[in-house]
């Protein structure tokens, strides 16, 4: 049973996207906390907030938009100040790979090809992936 359901409109795209949420603390959570509406700077910003209060301070090797010059610089972060919604989106397509149907989370991610979604999630094509699908249902 979902509980509710989280519409998010990607405009670069023109894409509409309907995540499920089954979930109840989730629920409660974007239906009482959660702003409706959000600039992609200030939910970046809020999401590194709540990556620092969950600790997430291992320091790795990424890019950083730097005040001056105005460009993103490598170097070495803490995790959380190199977090945004585009890690949220790759986690819940890597998360949910082989345990949700791929076209669905193609559907979900905006992706038309299975061959860049995987490339997107960093699994290689397996060529023997849809006679093994086969194989598992005409066997249940």
């Amino acid at each position: 049973m979902i509980f509710c359901i989280l519409i998010l409109y990607k405009k670069k795209t023109d894409w509409a996207i309907t995540v499920g949420i089954l979930d109840p603390l989730i629920k409660e959570i974007l239906l009482e906390q959660f702003p409706t509406y959000s600039y992609s700077q200030l939910f970046n910003m809020h999401i590194k907030q709540i990556c620092k209060i969950a600790g997430i301070t291992k320091r790795v090797k990424g890019y950083k938009m730097h005040a001056n010059p105005r460009r993103k610089l490598k170097g070495i972060f803490k995790k959380y100040e190199l977090i945004t919604a585009h890690d949220l989106r790759r986690s819940f397509a890597t998360n949910y790979y082989s345990k949700v149907e791929t076209p669905i989370l193609m559907r979900i991610t905006g992706h038309k090809k299975e061959s860049t979604f995987l490339e997107y999630i960093g699994e290689n094509f397996n060529q023997d992936h849809y006679a093994d699908l086969f194989i598992q249902q005409i066997s249940s």
